[in-house]
């Protein structure tokens, strides 16, 4: 997914709180999603931005909607 550094740093952010919410270490999410604990590492400080589908095997491995994470997401935007 193409985005600018304000959406990568509320991405990130959002994706770190649902993985602490489930009281999951960044290489227990990352291997559940299929990727390596350095992109999600990567994702979750704002340095990079996940693709869709990327975004998708996260939210599946969290066990998550869109709908989910677009609601932690917009939260995580009106508070910053």
């Amino acid at each position: 997914m193409k985005c600018d550094r304000e959406l990568a740093h509320h991405v990130g952010a959002a994706l770190r709180h649902l993985r602490e919410q489930q009281e999951l270490a960044q290489y227990m999410l990352a291997d559940l999603a299929g990727i390596t604990k350095a992109m999600l590492s990567g994702y979750e400080t704002g340095r990079q931005c996940p693709s869709l589908l990327t975004l998708l095997k996260l939210l599946a491995a969290l066990g998550l909607s869109w709908q989910d994470f677009g609601r932690v997401l917009q939260a995580h935007a009106e508070a910053a």
